[in-house]
């Protein structure tokens, strides 16, 4: 058996119009440990009226929410997201969500800063890191940011770099985004040690961080699975296949079934 949780995220089924109600039991029937909640903006995906329905919902099915993904994409954040000049917006939206988090139980959120592009300087992004940090540290949360090829934090080195740079930074490992930069997910998760805080499951191409192909597709997680054995990681993680449903590969609950079956195989 495993020590980590095999979770689902909304996100995966956006694209198919599922609400939580109809989503919440059809995952827990699925079989996975918890959903992970995509957030935008936290008076939208984490309204009040919201969470409390989604309490509901976990008592009914026995699935928590397993984790929290503060989302900051170019589209929503034109003048970047740790770096440029929303950065103290990018801090309260982080600071909200941690607040979430307590009430949930969960001791970390993930945040993925998209809005930084590649040529962002590192120490503009270090230090818009270490005021989200910072903001967050009272609540008792901790941050796990992910990085993805094509933006400021493409790879896990500049990952481990940014978390030298700032202390009480932890890192939300995504084994697409690894493997489009030409990354060995299993490698990756001994070089992290215990900065690995997260992680998110999808397949993809070198070169293709948007492919969110179901795990599998590629690559045989095998090793990556037995590396997370291996290095005793006891978090959740959490299916990430947003680019292939939204690409019509499969509809999020085949997208999702497809990977369990291949993460669970040969597994006790």
């Amino acid at each position: 058996m495993t020590a980590w949780q095999l979770c689902d995220a909304d996100w995966n089924h956006w694209p198919d119009g599922l609400d939580d109600a109809a989503l919440w039991p059809a995952v827990a029937a699925a079989g996975f440990q918890g959903m992970e909640l995509g957030v935008y903006r936290v008076a939208d995906e984490l309204a009040v009226e919201r969470l409390a329905h989604v309490r509901e919902l976990t008592q009914v099915t026995g699935m928590p929410v397993a984790m929290l993904l503060l989302s900051l994409p170019p589209d929503r954040w034109p003048d970047g997201a740790l770096a440029g000049s929303s950065t103290a917006l990018v801090v309260d939206q982080a600071r909200a969500t941690a607040e979430v988090a307590v009430d949930l139980g969960l001791d970390t959120i993930g945040v993925w800063p998209g809005a930084d592009e590649p040529h962002t300087a590192p120490t503009e992004v270090a230090a818009g890191a270490r005021r989200v940090v910072d903001a967050v540290a009272p609540t008792g949360v901790r941050v796990a940011l992910e990085y993805k090829p094509g933006t400021a934090v493409a790879t896990a080195a500049d990952a481990v770099g940014l978390c030298d740079a700032v202390p009480g930074l932890g890192v939300l490992l995504d084994t697409g985004h690894a493997y489009a930069a030409g990354e060995d997910p299993a490698e990756v998760v001994g070089r992290l040690g215990e900065r690995l805080w997260h992680v998110h499951l999808g397949d993809a191409a070198e070169g293709n961080a948007d492919d969110d192909l179901p795990v599998g597709r590629l690559h045989d997680f095998g090793p990556f699975a037995a590396a997370l054995d291996a290095a005793g990681y006891a978090g959740a993680a959490t299916l990430d296949l947003y680019g292939a449903v939204c690409a019509g590969v499969a509809t999020g609950a085949q997208a999702a079934a497809e990977s369990r079956t291949h993460l669970l195989r040969g597994r006790p």
